[in-house]
């Protein structure tokens, strides 16, 4: 391989895992085992399980609906 040819394929090897990029179901991204984009999921529940996951850690109930919904136990 020529040098030139190794710094493109660095450069376009570097573009495609930069740090900055988030993903939307990276892990940190993830409520109770869920992501954002899974089936039966989308931002609205995503926001309620972290709020959930929020007030009562651990003890998150998920409602099996589509979509999923979240609740602390009373």
């Amino acid at each position: 391989m020529r040098f030139g040819s190794i710094f493109a394929f660095a450069l376009a090897f570097a573009s495609c895992t930069s740090s900055s990029e988030v993903r939307p179901d990276a892990p940190s991204d993830r409520c109770e085992g869920y992501g954002p984009n899974d089936s039966c999921m989308n931002e609205d529940n995503f926001r309620e399980c972290q709020d959930a996951a929020a007030e009562c850690p651990g003890e998150v109930q998920v409602l099996e609906s589509c979509p999923l919904q979240f609740r602390c136990p009373s």
